[in-house]
């Protein structure tokens, strides 16, 4: 399917995990993760500055790809989420790690204009109607203790089974090995977020991780995986495993990864991962990374 969204073009993929994607209506929610880069609440600010139509096409996005809740990256604030989201029809769900003043941010990288970096925060929007509760937030994935790491954000929904939904964005720079300067951050957050997946699946809870891992995850062999998906108390499964990004031409393995212990496998609708690319100009892209998500029966 194709849609033309103000002039850009965007592509959803139903890609499967096994075969082809299902057909016909699915009855389950429908839950994405996006980062959606540096998305600040006022015009012209951060690293990816825009102006009006540059919020309409990631709201046209959220729109086209419908999804129930949304496992979200690189967000200011609550009132950044509310210029893509109606806040009349979601809940939103935010780290409450502080936030620097202005100038404690360093300047964007490549740009010459003096802008700055702003609070990149995790965060959950569920559509209202979704009966859910916000759990605690994993604090302890900012392992260095000065509120620059990015914690987890998570919502538990109630059921025979509850689930647990989270959201991470976990330490740039350590994409596979463990050599680079950001590897022993990431390394110390594995344990941390491996911890708050085995005591839930332990206690017999659906699990869903959903978000920017910062970790080419299905490498062979790769390390973090390995750590993560040790088959105590259960293994754990990646949506969408063995299929190759389409994002960028650039990158041949995902970062951005719905992860699921065996509680949540057996409400997960096969088939039903997906990726939402977009085409046209580069520049007018609605962000640097792609959503990627899939269904899980009620």
């Amino acid at each position: 399917m194709k849609w033309v969204i103000a002039g850009l073009s965007a592509l959803c993929l139903a890609a499967c995990d096994t075969g082809p994607s299902p057909s016909g209506s699915v009855d389950g929610l429908r839950i994405a993760s996006w980062n959606i880069e540096h998305l600040a609440a006022e015009d012209g600010r951060g690293c990816a500055p825009r102006d009006d139509e540059g919020y309409a096409r990631v709201a046209a996005i959220i729109d086209e790809v419908d999804a129930d809740i949304w496992l979200l990256q690189e967000i200011e604030n609550e009132a950044a989420l509310a210029r893509v989201f109606n806040p009349e029809e979601w809940s939103f769900h935010i780290e409450a790690r502080p936030a620097g003043a202005a100038d404690d941010y360093p300047l964007c990288r490549g740009r010459d204009d003096g802008t700055r970096l702003t609070m990149q925060a995790t965060a959950i929007a569920v559509r209202n109607g979704i009966e859910h509760q916000p759990l605690p937030p994993l604090q302890a994935l900012d392992v260095e203790g000065n509120d620059r790491l990015r914690w987890g954000v998570a919502i538990t929904l109630p059921g025979d089974t509850p689930t647990d939904i989270m959201s991470v964005h976990l330490k740039s720079g350590c994409f596979s090995g463990s050599e680079a300067s950001a590897c022993p951050v990431l390394l110390d957050q594995v344990p941390v977020l491996e911890n708050w997946i085995d005591e839930r699946s332990a206690a017999g809870r659906a699990v869903i991780v959903g978000g920017d891992f910062n970790r080419r995850l299905e490498v062979d062999g790769d390390m973090v995986w390995l750590d993560l998906n040790d088959g105590d108390p259960a293994p754990l499964r990646i949506a969408g495993a063995g299929i190759g990004p389409r994002c960028n031409p650039r990158y041949r393995e995902f970062i951005d990864f719905i992860v699921f212990n065996e509680a949540a496998a057996r409400s997960k609708v096969e088939r039903s991962f997906f990726e939402t690319t977009f085409s046209g100009p580069r520049d007018n892209h609605p962000s640097d990374h792609c959503p990627v998500g899939a269904i899980f029966r009620r």
